[in-house]
């Protein structure tokens, strides 16, 4: 019999849950009664101004009691409201008018920090003190850094303890320092920020924007918060923006910070960038929106299908009859939706739990495994599009799973148009591009009505663009036609192999070469039987005659702080001998020295979990006969292993399994 007392007493405290938090939600609308009014409010107060930086600082904190920021220690969640962050701001202030003294108004500072509530007041006190902030990369080298301090005649940089060959201030000796009784002087506030491009074209640019031009950035922010559903979706009464993208790159500026902050949502800041720290911040601070760059997504599909694996074949058959099935209800979005949310529940909770609604992808593409498999388990993961010298112009803001995994980047924004060219490269005009342009020595303005050439290339389908790659990644084949690695790509995959890069073929014209990332100490006989895979794809796809050679590496093809593929530095490095090579002609010294190198790796984590020098551990030391090692301590070295080398668990009696020899074999068997 059907408990009707349990489904309206069920019914009724959701209902009333519900209740409260539209309450939260309409307690930081200032006043309005929904969010869509609250955003037209917001906009057109900032439209009736003069539109710059100065106009727009009062708008970014007018909202005082809502909380603009939270961050945990470990122990305690901290927040922070827009009004106490502002009081700050005036602080610090009045702090740089003393310790800027003596260098001409509307200058440029620079602003070396990582992402924290400190970046965000130093940007707005060096405005409001009179002073153009330069947005410094932290990805740049001090070379790079110190030629741009030099070109641009920066004569200070805010960090937390960097130094430069200009005057430094440190952010430890500012917060120290007495509050001077100064008043900043409106008529002074600055209206240009200068950001870096990252240098992945290998052509430093430094971009100048006006508040005029973030004017226009913010109302593309309004758009999209109004047509995208997803975009504007809140989790028991708020929206939380995870700030894993830097500030000083433009899709953290734009997307994160001014997209979000303007309309006084709550960014979380992170403690570092460890995947576990990304993972449980998430949930801790219940995080709604997460926009980052193709490496995460790509980490944590791989993480998620390797622990759905090791769960055993018949865990990963009905997964995958899951997703299978998940597809076709697509077809259907209300069903397909309804369906990912149930049966992949255990899934998401494994990942970032239940508060997530909305994920931007930007920065360059992701695979199409990575971005089927986050829409397909219930999250909503869609492409962006946008550079230093235009800004955000576009997002993928259709609601349908089955038009997300195409991967298209959307339509232009209102403020922008776009145009391809005869050589299907996109051409971006509008207001919300940069209004100024550094290059080699040159600065060049740039108007509204002026197209900007991205060297990008896109198809254009339904008035949906989707990227193809970058016109200096093609690689000009000996029969002039253009290899597309981008396109070519995601074609030669095979399993063993976690990422590949065609580059131009050293001293042979009109060739390439395959480069492919392998596991860590792969097995010889398995990477032999990868090559024969790939070179039959190779010769099914007719690319044997501008394909020279396959050339597996254990060296990863990004670097640390790599955030895409960037050819032109992988052909570089490759060139100069970066990566370690393995040589499948014969069981040669470089695999060997690869296990001698893991089997140091594993000596030091036994080591370590028996609080012991990783000098007493020889290949053939048994863990729990010579070491005393007991099951807990085993338990502990082996998570560590699961977690380092992504392999099953091993059995906590340690049966087969107890000496560093045993324990690389067993690594490179389940790697």
């Amino acid at each position: 019999m059907i408990d009707c007392k349990y489904i309206l007493v069920n019914y009724c405290a959701k209902f009333q849950k519900r209740s409260v938090f539209c309450k939260v939600l309409k307690d930081t609308l200032g006043g309005k009664n929904t969010l869509r009014e609250y955003v037209e409010w917001k906009i057109a107060l900032l439209r009736d101004t003069n539109r710059t930086m100065r106009d727009m600082f009062p708008l970014m904190f007018s909202e005082t009691n809502n909380i603009m920021c939270e961050s945990t220690d470990g122990y305690r969640v901290h927040k922070t409201t827009y009004g106490e962050s502002l009081q700050r701001v005036h602080i610090k202030t009045a702090k740089l008018i003393r310790l800027l003294e003596g260098i001409p108004l509307a200058s440029p500072v620079g602003l070396y920090m990582e992402n924290s509530l400190d970046w965000i007041e130093y940007f707005w006190a060096i405005l409001q003190a009179g002073y153009k902030p330069l947005l410094m990369n932290m990805r740049l080298d001090d070379a790079t850094l110190e030629g741009v301090i030099r070109e641009l005649n920066v004569q200070a940089v805010i960090s937390q303890d960097k130094a430069f060959s200009v005057r430094n201030l440190h952010a430890a000796d500012i917060a120290e320092m007495g509050k001077p009784e100064i008043a900043p002087d409106p008529d002074v506030f600055a209206d240009e920020v200068f950001l870096m491009s990252s240098n992945s074209s290998n052509h430093l640019k430094v971009c100048g924007y006006t508040g005029e031009r973030f004017y226009w950035q913010v109302c593309n922010s309004a758009k999209i918060l109004q047509m995208g559903r997803s975009i504007q979706k809140h989790y028991e009464g708020n929206l939380k923006q995870l700030t894993i993208l830097p500030f000083y790159h433009i899709f953290g500026l734009a997307a994160v910070y001014l997209w979000f902050c303007f309309f006084s949502r709550t960014l979380v800041f992170l403690r570092d960038l460890n995947p576990k720290t990304i993972l449980s911040t998430v949930k801790k601070h219940k995080v709604t929106h997460i926009f980052a760059v193709p490496v995460l997504w790509e980490r944590l599909y791989q993480s998620a299908m390797r622990e759905i694996r090791s769960r055993g074949e018949k865990t990963y058959g009905k997964f995958t009859h899951g997703m299978h099935l998940a597809e076709k209800l697509n077809a259907v979005p209300p069903l397909g939706k309804l369906f990912s949310k149930l049966a992949f529940r255990e899934v998401r909770d494994n990942i970032f739990g239940p508060s997530v609604q909305c994920m931007i992808n930007g920065g360059g593409a992701i695979s199409a495994e990575a971005m089927k498999f986050i829409n397909s388990i219930g999250y909503h993961l869609v492409n962006g599009y946008g550079m230093t010298e235009i800004g955000i112009t576009s997002v993928e803001l259709s609601e349908k799973t089955k038009q997300i995994v195409l991967g298209s980047v959307g339509k232009p924004f209102s403020s922008v148009e776009y145009s391809l060219n005869a050589e299907n490269e996109l051409l971006v005009r509008g207001n919300c591009l940069a209004s100024e342009i550094y290059q080699d020595g040159v600065w060049r303005k740039l108007s509204a009505d002026e197209w900007f050439n991205t060297q990008d290339l896109f198809t254009e389908r339904n008035g949906d663009y989707y990227i193809d790659g970058r016109t200096d990644d093609l690689i000009v084949c000996s029969n002039g036609e253009n290899l597309n690695p981008n396109l070519v790509e995601p074609l030669l995959t095979a399993d063993g192999i976690e990422q590949v890069c065609l580059i131009p073929a050293e001293n042979v014209s009109g060739k390439a070469v395959l480069l492919c990332k392998v596991k860590r100490f792969a097995n010889r006989d398995a990477l032999l039987a990868v090559r024969k895979n790939l070179t039959e794809k190779i010769r099914t796809l007719r690319l044997d005659g501008v394909i020279s050679g396959i050339v597996f590496t254990s060296t990863p093809l990004l670097e640390a702080d790599d955030f895409k593929l960037n050819r032109k530095k992988i052909r570089r490095r490759f060139q100069a001998g970066a990566f370690r090579l393995i040589d499948l002609s014969e069981d040669s010294r470089a695999m060997e020295e690869e296990d001698r190198e893991l089997a140091k790796e594993v000596a030091q984590i036994l080591a370590a979990a028996l609080d012991r020098s990783a000098d007493e551990i020889t290949p053939d030391t048994d863990f729990f006969l010579d070491l005393g090692g007991s099951s807990l301590d085993y338990f502990a070295a082996m998570t560590n292993i699961q977690n380092e080398y992504g392999v099953p668990f091993l059995a906590a009696d340690g049966t087969g399994a107890a000496t560093v020899r045993e324990i690389v074999t067993y690594i490179k068997a389940n790697a």
